[in-house]
């Protein structure tokens, strides 16, 4: 099987009876090389309606296992299976909170001494502002009482007032708020209904009013308020016409587009116009629709506001007569005691969230004093090790118990993939294609000849997915160029092989130090052995980086800083090399992102784009005889631009950028349809080219960056540009050097290393991937792959 490129795969359906579907169901479990999915597309076929207790407990069990993981990250290998695994379940949720307790308080005992502090000074803050609350209450009261004894009578209805006085001002400010030019028509909807509740409060406190007031009458003020509402009801009723209609609009506008599309496809198809030509006057008649309906949406907008305007006007005028009328019926002792019965209210509303949090803060400092006792503390500590003790056996028996089901829950869930007809079921998914026959002769065998299998070539409409075998040391790599890039479809080249080699390549010569590159490599190391998943394909990428690095390091001549032998390639010394260098592996990177786009289109069967179009073989020879100009001429541009063989890779330029332009007349188009296109391709084949080549210098400036850090290293610690190991025993005898030293480097190996790893990524994904690497495709998930192990 090759690494290179997905395997081929073919489509299969396997029918039997009803009666046979848990033996077909135990058949593809037992074959495993299939990827199921669900035959969506047969008509006459409905999910099936199975049981499948061991798939439920096999999930559960699932679950509780992963939450276990935060306590016990390990099992009992002599441990049996659960005798009765949902009440272990249930159990081992009980101990995982209480373990999570026990380490809460035990890491709050370490500073429970700060905290106690702490809560202390709240709740002295909290009796304080308590203490304020009940000198106003005080005053509040005796406000109230002096007021009500001048006029008891009119206590109630002052408070009637202020209530009413504040709603009316309340109705007001939203219907000023929902006049604002940045309100839509919606917001302006859900404002109003808003209003409308508060003028029906209003009103009921009106008449409740009138029924108490002798002098003066409330009947005009009921008047105006009803004539309030009654508009804002007409306001509601245009507002709900001006949603309608603004549905409406996006359907006809949704139609017209797809009009306009459907346009454009009939001039590239000349035989379907004459249909085309039928419906036209249809079109037009969404257009003129569409035409009323905005007309008829800016007419209402016009009528909403307008009647809003109203609404404020006549509310306004309310709020003017109602403050006549409180001013001639309620005295001002009446309404000193109203203002005080309300702000009694509301001192007593505030109080009530500060007495919960003194009583909170009082239970949280008894609880705290007692981790103030070291006793207490081992308790505590003794208890949490005999509950992660119950937990790894608990969990233990789970695993067990998961490990036994996990064939039958597989079966079961592979049953779920089976529909059922009126007398079939079919199960449906794909077969690399080397194993198509065997996988019908294993059904057939398995199940006594009582099945029917199908095999179809994928057609160009489905998406197949893509099963791809890499070798175990290019694995880790699929972090980048499957989880954090895409998928590779079943046509396309996969990067990963080849990427394992060019990204630690990078990564190497920017962060080339045999010291630093060790310390990346073991603490990769470290990640891959200890870790699983992507922190465990994080630590395989950082020891291949690691390893380069220090390749990289011994050409520089340097480990932690401190020269080491001979400079084969020094990036401070020799700096025009190194960027030569740089150059050239971006030249061969890009090449070989041409290359394998190439390939890709010739096995896709697109001749035409693999020979002519940008990336394809004349964009290769383009690019490889101006590389090879350029290498010949020492990189001179004067002399490079006048080479021959730099002249002649015109031929080949302007050849790709025409091939828009061909590739028009040969889909039927005219000319000038490709003309935009070949400017593109004109500008992508020479200044964005170049400027893909110019985007590897970054790998010599971070190695000279890097060696920067080197001088400066020097010059902190012993004085000199440069650390050897004549002056490196100055450095070991001086603390402040030492440190110095130390600090430098493991600042550093954090942070450029980190720089580093990013430039890698960022050159490997859009000057490199964008190239050849589309990653629109698929996994192949195998039967055993449908549940996590």
């Amino acid at each position: 099987m090759t690494t290179l490129k997905p395997e081929d795969v073919i489509e299969f359906y396997a029918y039997t009876t009803k009666t046979g579907k848990n033996l077909l169901a135990s058949a593809l479990v037992e074959f495993d090389e299939v990827n199921l999915e669900l035959p969506l597309e047969l008509p006459g076929v409905n999910p099936p309606k199975s049981e499948t207790p061991n798939l439920r407990l096999y999930e559960e069990i699932s679950k509780a296992l992963e939450r276990a993981s935060s306590i016990q990250k390990r099992f009992l290998a002599d441990s049996s299976p659960s005798d009765n695994p949902d009440e272990d379940i249930k159990m081992l949720d009980e101990l995982i909170g209480r373990a999570i307790s026990l380490e809460k308080q035990i890491n709050l005992s370490r500073k429970a001494k700060k905290i106690i502090s702490e809560r202390k000074k709240r709740l002295s803050e909290v009796e304080s502002e308590l203490s304020d609350i009940e000198e106003k209450l005080r005053r509040y009261y005796a406000t109230a009482l002096e007021a009500v004894s001048k006029d008891p009578s009119k206590m109630k209805i002052a408070r009637l007032m202020i209530e009413t006085d504040s709603e009316i001002l309340r109705a007001i400010s939203l219907l000023n708020s929902s006049l604002d030019k940045s309100t839509s028509i919606d917001d302006m909807r859900i404002i109003l209904n808003n209003v409308v509740n508060i003028i029906y409060s209003i009103k009921k406190r009106l008449k409740e009013i009138s029924e108490k007031v002798i002098e003066g009458s409330l009947e005009s003020l009921i008047s105006e308020i009803d004539h309030a509402e009654s508009n804002l009801k007409e306001v509601l009723s245009s507002i709900g016409e001006y949603l309608t209609l603004s549905g409406k609009f996006s359907q006809l506008e949704s139609l017209e587009k797809m009009w306009e599309r459907i346009s454009d496809v009939s001039k590239r198809m000349p035989e379907i116009q004459p249909i085309i030509s039928e419906q036209i006057p249809a079109a037009r008649r969404i257009s003129q629709e569409k035409e009323e309906i905005a007309r008829r949406m800016n007419e209402l907008v016009d009528i909403i506001r307008t009647r809003v305007k109203g609404s404020v006007d006549c509310l306004d005028l309310l709020y003017k007569n109602f403050r006549e009328i409180r001013e001639r019926v309620i005295s001002v002792d009446a309404l000193i005691a109203g203002e005080a019965e309300k702000s009694i209210y509301e001192m007593l509303e505030k109080s009530q969230p500060l007495l919960a949090e003194r009583e909170k803060v009082g239970v949280e400092l008894s609880e705290l004093s007692k981790l103030m006792d070291k006793e207490y503390v081992k308790q505590l500590k003794k208890e949490l090790e005999d509950t992660k003790k119950s937990i790894l056996e608990i969990a233990s028996r789970l695993y067990k118990t998961k490990e036994a089901i996990r064939h039958k829950a597989v079966e079961e869930k592979v049953s779920l993939m089976i529909y059922e007809g009126s007398d079939i079921v079919v199960a449906h998914g794909w077969v690399p294609r080397r194993l198509a026959n065997n996988l019908k002769s294993h059904l057939e065998r398995s199940m006594g000849g009582l099945v029917a299998v199908e095999l179809e070539a994928p057609s160009k409409k489905k998406k197949p997915p893509s099963r791809i075998k890499l070798p175990k040391i290019a694995s880790p790599v699929s972090l980048l160029t499957h989880k954090l890039y895409g998928f590779p479809n079943i046509k396309e080249i996969d990067p990963t092989v080849i990427t394992s080699f060019l990204f630690p390549l990078m990564f190497g010569m920017m962060f080339g130090d045999m010291g630093h590159g060790a310390i990346v490599a073991i603490f990769g190391l470290f990640l891959f052995l200890k870790t699983k998943g992507s922190l465990r394909d994080l630590g395989g990428i950082l020891l291949y980086s690691g390893i380069f690095a220090t390749i990289f390091g011994y050409l520089y001549g340097a480990a932690f800083f401190v020269e080491i032998g001979t400079h084969v390639l020094s990036p401070i010394k020799e700096p025009t090399k190194l960027f030569g260098i740089a150059l050239l592996i971006g030249a061969f990177e890009i090449l070989l992102a041409f290359v394998i786009r190439t390939i890709d289109k010739i096995l896709s069967g697109d001749k035409f784009a693999a020979f002519l179009e940008y990336g394809g073989i004349l964009t290769i020879a383009m690019y490889a005889g101006a590389v090879y100009a350029a290498i010949r001429n020492g990189a001179d541009v004067m002399k490079t631009v006048s080479d021959p063989l730099f002249q002649a890779m015109v031929i080949p330029l302007l050849i790709t950028a025409t091939t828009p332009m061909l590739k028009s007349m040969k889909e039927g188009h005219g000319l000038l349809h490709g003309m935009p296109e070949m400017v593109s391709t004109l500008i992508e084949s020479t200044l964005a080219l170049f400027s893909n080549s110019l985007s590897f210098i970054r790998l010599a400036a971070f190695a000279v960056a890097h060696e920067t850090f080197g001088v400066l290293t020097g010059m902190f610690t012993v004085g000199s540009t440069s650390i050897t190991p004549e002056n490196l025993m100055h450095l070991l005898t001086n603390p402040i050097s030492l440190v110095t030293f130390i600090f430098i480097n493991i600042a550093v190996i954090g942070l450029e290393g980190l720089l580093s790893f990013i430039q890698a990524m960022r050159l490997t994904f859009y000057e490199f991937f964008t190239k050849f690497y589309s990653a629109n495709g698929r996994p192949f998930l195998r039967v055993r792959e449908l549940l996590p192990s």
